[in-house]
């Protein structure tokens, strides 16, 4: 009796197995986020470029660099 619950739990167990793994889950329908502006990349400390091709001036805050204001 030990053995024919085992094996049923064996096969029930790969049976969730199998159907978590070729679930699609909640990653599948989710949309990237439209943001607001381009930013910027960093050339070079304190200087980067915006995405329009402008140079920007940068300044270090919190050991980041954000754009001078």
């Amino acid at each position: 009796m030990k053995k024919i619950h085992f094996l049923l739990c064996l096969v029930a167990m790969s049976i969730m197995l199998v159907a978590a793994a070729t679930h699609p889950g909640w990653k599948a329908h989710r949309t990237p986020k439209k943001s607001s502006g381009c930013g910027y990349t960093i050339i070079e400390l304190g200087i980067g470029v915006d995405c329009n091709g402008d140079t920007v001036k940068l300044v270090k805050s919190r050991g980041f660099q954000r754009l001078a204001s």
